[in-house]
């Protein structure tokens, strides 16, 4: 399977009472442009036995998602980074109801579960697989801004966070649906496990 594809990146809040797990004011984060999945490297665990190798153990010990969207939507990042807003009151600005976005010592990142379609090739035809970070914890982006030249350069932001096991049973932290035949059914499939509502997007 080849991969071509990236869309519909949803976050959605992260709680749970044991091992019973909800995700609540789930929506989209922006349009997609790029994302990678890196995990971290672990020591291998090893049983030798007869003078080699018998068993081994393949056991994950955490992992950064990197995001890149056309751009970030203000409500999705207040929710995602814990970042408080507050009206601009100055006078003399000409502009709508004008708000700071603050990070400040009153800033909580909560836990997020996370989806996005991937687009894939496979046997010449087209499909659409979910891919479910059940449990995320997005870090502060780094911002670059450069001065407008002679051809537009554009700047697209990226976030990370870091990938955690769930609480669930079994304690995922990866999932991939089946390919889909629809772009709307591996939507579906993500905005159904992070109970994501049409009034809630």
């Amino acid at each position: 399977m080849a991969k071509i594809g990236l869309s519909k990146p949803y976050a959605a809040r992260y709680g749970n009472n044991g091992s019973t797990v909800t995700y609540t004011g789930g929506a989209l984060m922006g349009k997609a442009v790029q994302m990678s999945i890196e995990l971290d490297s672990a020591d291998d665990n090893i049983l030798y036995a007869d003078n080699g190798p018998a068993e081994s153990e393949n056991t994950f010990s955490g992992g950064t998602m990197k995001l890149t969207t056309d751009d970030l939507m203000p409500d999705v990042m207040l929710d995602v980074l814990g970042v408080t807003e507050k009206a601009i009151a100055e006078s003399g600005i000409q502009t709508t109801d004008p708000k700071w976005f603050v990070w400040d010592d009153n800033q909580e990142t909560p836990y997020m579960g996370y989806g996005a379609i991937a687009m894939i090739q496979k046997g010449q035809k087209v499909k659409y697989q979910a891919v479910i970070l059940p449990k995320i914890k997005f870090t502060n982006p780094n911002d670059t801004f450069n001065t407008k030249g002679e051809k537009i350069e554009w700047g697209t932001p990226e976030i990370s966070a870091n990938i955690l096991r769930s609480d669930a049973e079994g304690h995922p932290w990866k999932m991939i649906s089946s390919p889909m035949d629809s772009e709307a059914d591996a939507e579906a499939a993500i905005k159904n496990y992070l109970n994501i509502t049409a009034a809630g997007e």
